[in-house]
């Protein structure tokens, strides 16, 4: 049986001359898949030269029968299957089915500007033998409804995207890590692969990021395309998402040691915060210190609103958003550091 899968895997290279693989890995996506695999299929990179490789975690929606009906107009599409159900496992299937020598990491609930695919190869064509990886910008939908936009633009604030990413930047810059990358597969390979098991949610491109670092490897960001995601919308997903993100930071750290600061300060918020409050039941100085603490948070959490709405109306929706994300992920990532679980979820 796998003497016939590698013959018809040499065949189908023969025949295609892929050079890059799009790595999807879904999970009850039926809201945006089609969205998303309609960005893919229309780039301006030759057909033949790319493959699309669609990796379901037993979706329990409409997702498989939305990529099974892409099957047809697109020969370079393909879906396997993700037993696992999680996104470090969906990552692991996609790239060892990959027969390009370039692999794109994408998601189902996102979608790419139409020169994605050729401005991610370009500049990774060009690049130095220590460059691993090129990734872009990602930007919120224009047509995102409030609650997921107002999540966006906080994440992309030095108040609510310090230290990541989530933060954009007009110029090419070196990162450590970076979303929606193309990859060089041999190194990506040499390092490990591209997830760890450890990872099943969240913190899979962060790990890759700094095993790459660690092995003298760098990534690179560019800002002349775009991919645009759709975040949670609702602020209770949300919170999932944003803990099941501090587990996973929490989680790299009992990796690879704490490479950025900026990680400890929600914790250190949730931290201190509790304990302030708790002093403060026996202590007017404790009384004092707390209540200039959470005066000096909402101050700093309405002028960073203010300074991103679009109007004064939104602003209260921001700061509930910021309380949600350094609240939620100072609880995931403390609890990550003590029990390394996620939060169930199932998209």
């Amino acid at each position: 049986m796998i003497k016939w899968k590698a013959v018809i895997i040499w065949v189908y290279k023969m025949e295609n001359d892929v050079r890059v693989s799009v790595v999807v890995p879904v999970r009850n996506e039926e809201k945006y898949i089609e969205e998303c695999l309609d960005s893919l299929i229309n780039q301006d990179f030759p057909d033949a030269e790319y493959e699309i490789i669609v990796v379901d975690g037993e979706s329990e929606d409409q997702t498989r029968d939305i990529v099974e009906e892409h099957l047809e107009g697109f020969e370079n599409i393909r879906l396997v299957e993700n037993p696992q159900r999680n996104v470090a496992e969906g990552k692991r299937i996609g790239f060892e089915e990959a027969e390009g020598d370039f692999v794109i990491d994408f998601g189902g609930h996102s979608f790419a500007d139409e020169d994605f695919i050729s401005k991610l190869v370009s500049r990774l064509e060009k690049s130095d033998d220590d460059v691993a990886g090129v990734g872009c910008v990602h930007e919120i939908p224009p047509d995102e409804s409030s609650i997921p936009r107002a999540i966006g633009k906080a994440l992309a604030t030095p108040f609510g995207g310090l230290g990541t990413t989530f933060r954009q930047m007009e110029n090419e810059r070196v990162v450590d890590s970076v979303a929606f990358t193309a990859y060089k597969k041999d190194i990506v390979d040499e390092v490990g692969g591209p997830s760890n098991p450890k990872l099943e949610h969240k913190g899979n491109d962060a790990e890759l990021g700094l095993r790459l670092k660690e092995a003298g490897y760098k990534l690179i960001q560019i800002p002349n395309t775009s991919v645009y995601h759709h975040k949670r919308d609702s602020l209770v997903d949300f919170w999932k998402w944003i803990v099941n993100y501090g587990v996973g930071r929490a989680n790299i750290v009992k990796m690879h040691g704490l490479n950025n600061p900026y990680y400890l300060l929600p914790s250190i918020l949730v931290i201190g915060g509790l304990f302030v409050a708790f002093m403060s039941l026996f202590s007017s100085i404790f009384r004092l210190f707390f209540v200039f603490s959470v005066s000096a948070y909402f101050l700093a959490s309405f002028v960073s609103s203010a300074t991103i709405c679009d109007s004064v109306k939104e602003i209260p929706l921001l700061m509930v958003v910021y309380l949600i994300e350094h609240f939620g992920y100072g609880v995931g990532f403390l609890s990550g550091l003590i029990t390394g679980g996620y939060i169930e979820n199932k998209g």
